[in-house]
């Protein structure tokens, strides 16, 4: 297997990059935020790499991708030396000084490790975009571009990818190494995050505990689906529509359930479907899409820190790590401004006059110079602010993403696997509420620790708690934009999501203590039920471990070609690959078929019916990129093409085993047709 590093030298460079984000993010935490000294260290972690990846987006578009991941890493460190300020001698001795908890660290740095490994075994969810995007912005793209366009700007969550490609350069790892360190880094991060928090809230380790192991395996529970006699089942599967991994697995519900599930890149053994979920993801399985791990860190640390400012400089701080969280998860701060919204107006209906209390209020001073740089930042937001300038100007948007929203009736859930899942349908009905989970029945304990935090002012507990009921109009719209109907499931989410987060735990836990044992007993096995699912699904993960994999789409002769071109050939290079997602991860260059990841432009696929170089270089692209298997499918004009004066091979790589494959780089640029 090729190296994971691409030189040991990195190595020294790496731990001074990450010295110097770490050491800044600690500073500022200390600085900024009265936290207690076991949260200081993980949470300084959390706000270094977090700031560090925020500021290399801003200035990698003013600056190339390296220089700018060094100034921004520098950033960090000075705003943590000038929120320390003013200095004292006993301030300047103690700068060094930190309160270490081994265990934390070494729960972080082996879960990190164990999801890693996990990752490298499977190639599953995003694969196919994630990959390209993190290596197109390692080359410096910043905001990217679509990697199957280059002249559409994807407007994506692409922060956690941002990050990925810092390694890639500061380390040297691989994208596909670098993508699943990342995963494995933020999830893990997050989840001992809020671990802390319920230890804070609860003053318990176990239930620390119980909540980290709760955050990684909780989900949905369609594998108690199983239990139910056969003739519901079959009257329930037809009532079901499968999309998606559902339609990929089998044509009906019936069969699917007893059958492995239908998903490119899942490892080396087969994945039981009654263990997936369409609503409600395990996270053990959830981080395999790349996108929003760390943006969980920050949410667990806005619980930790929102009520705890020092002064200023802690609001500086929270501008800057909303602004951050909209790039992973653009729908974190419209959650927290609707959420804010409503609370302000429930305060006002309540106390029946329009004065707003100062620390509720404090909160519009955070979001409006967040939102301001959320614009231009970069991510989905700022293309629905690009696009919507753009047709104030009268002007096409060359936004990836389109957003339109239709009525629905009845209301109804949407299951990424088994289609809308309506309320007005018994038999589907009960499908949505496997699907969520038995701990939908902690709601009102949820919705108690809401109003019990709008009494005494904690304003970001209650406007995170309220969202539920504000997007219950949700359930009757249908999202039909480019990024698939199960991009509605983001906003579905939070109906449902609280009673599997931490303040549902953190409820439970003090509701519970001082119970009587069969009380006690109940909540263990509902916890216990909510999370089987998750632990089967990580068990069966586990497997795949020993065998890592580039992707689905991609084998040891195409890390061979990424080994010797990536980023080498020209930067405006166009590149015809019949795998399309493959260039962009090899090279680092875009090809030119896609009007989205889901759909072929119809020009490509008549090119790619009969692969002419002529034709291709008139189209557009600079190089060929091909390997056995769709060489043998098309010999004859591929034959031709390496017979062609005009085009060059660049490189051959070749395995020689049992099946014979190869991978062949051609240079097209001097076939033109005549004039």
């Amino acid at each position: 297997m090729i190296a994971l590093l691409r030189h040991s030298s990195s190595i020294p460079l790496f731990l001074l990059w990450s010295f110097l984000w770490i050491m800044g993010g600690l500073w500022i935490v200390r600085s900024s935020f009265r936290l207690y000294k076991r949260e200081e260290t993980l949470a300084g972690i959390a706000v270094g790499a977090v700031l560090e990846n925020f500021f290399t987006n801003l200035i990698a578009q003013v600056i190339s991708l390296v220089p700018a991941i060094w100034v921004a890493s520098s950033l960090v460190f000075v705003i943590g030396v000038a929120f320390s300020f003013p200095f004292s001698k006993e301030k300047l001795k103690g700068m060094f000084r930190f309160s270490i908890y081994p265990g934390q660290i070494i729960v972080l740095l082996g879960l990190t490790y164990v999801l890693t490994i996990v990752g490298r075994g499977m190639a599953i969810l995003d694969d196919y975009q994630n990959l390209p995007i993190a290596s197109v912005l390692a080359t410096g793209d910043i905001p990217p571009h679509f990697p199957l366009d280059p002249s559409v700007q994807m407007n994506y969550h692409y922060f956690d990818l941002l990050f990925s490609a810092q390694l890639m350069r500061v380390l040297g790892l691989n994208v596909w190494t670098a993508v699943d360190l990342v995963r494995g880094f933020g999830r893990s991060l997050s989840v001992v995050l809020a671990s802390l928090w319920i230890w804070r809230i609860t003053r318990s380790g176990l239930a620390a505990f119980i909540a980290g192991s709760f955050g990684l395996f909780s989900g949905g529970t369609r594998w108690l689906m199983l239990l139910l006699p056969v003739g519901l089942l079959q009257k329930i599967s037809a009532n079901l529509h499968m999309i998606g991994t559902g339609a990929a697995t089998a044509p009906d519900f019936f069969t699917a359930l007893t059958s492995p599930t239908g998903i490119d890149g899942a490892g080396s053994f087969p994945l039981p479907f009654a263990y997936f979920n369409g609503m409600n993801y395990p996270s053990v399985w959830l981080y395999h899409a790349g996108a929003g791990a760390i943006s969980g860190s920050i949410g667990s640390f806005l619980l930790l820190s929102y009520n705890r400012w020092r002064d200023w400089r802690g609001g500086a701080a929270l501008v800057m790590l909303l602004a951050a969280r909209a790039i992973s998860t653009e729908t974190s701060i419209v959650n927290l401004a609707l959420g804010l919204g409503v609370v302000a107006v429930i305060y006002m209906i309540v106390n029946r006059s329009f004065k707003i209390p100062s620390t509720l209020l404090k909160w519009t001073y955070l979001l409006i110079p967040a939102g301001i740089i959320i614009a231009f930042q970069g991510g989905v937001l700022t293309g629905v602010v690009s696009g919507f300038l753009s047709k104030l100007a009268g002007q096409a948007s060359s936004s990836y993403f389109s957003f339109t929203f239709a009525m629905s009736w009845p209301p109804s859930f949407l299951s990424s696997h088994l289609g809308e899942l309506s309320l007005g349908n018994p038999y589907q009905l009960i499908t949505a509420l496997f699907e969520i989970g038995p701990m939908i029945i902690v709601l009102p304990l949820v919705f108690i620790w809401g109003y019990k935090a709008f009494r005494a002012g904690r304003w970001y507990e209650a406007a995170v708690i309220v969202l539920p009921l504000v997007y219950i109009p949700i359930l009757l719209i249908q999202y039909t934009g480019n990024a698939g109907p199960t991009a509605l499931n983001r906003l579905q989410s939070k109906l449902y999501g609280l009673a599997s987060g931490n303040f549902a735990i953190a409820s439970l836990w003090l509701w519970g203590k001082n119970r009587k044992e069969w009380v006690k007993a109940g909540i263990a096995f509902l916890l216990f039920i909510a999370m089987f699912g998750g632990i089967v699904l990580f068990g069966l993960e586990l497997i795949s471990a020993p065998k890592p994999v580039y992707s689905y789409y991609l084998s040891s002769l195409d890390a061979q070609m990424e080994a010797k071109y990536w980023d080498k050939l020209e930067k405006d290079a166009v590149i015809y690959d019949p795998i399309t997602s493959r260039p962009a991860v090899v090279f680092g260059r875009p090809t030119d078929s896609g009007i989205t990841w889901y759909e072929n432009k119809p020009e490509w696929e008549v090119l790619s019916s009969h692969p002419d170089p002529v034709k291709l270089s008139d189209a557009g692209f600079d190089y060929v990129y091909v390997g056995f298997e769709h060489w043998d499918k098309h010999e004859a004009e591929y034959q031709r093409m390496l017979e062609t004066p005009c085009v060059k091979l660049v490189d051959e790589v070749v395995f020689d085993g049992y099946p014979y494959d190869f991978r062949r780089l051609m240079d097209i640029r001097a076939c033109k047709s005549s004039p």
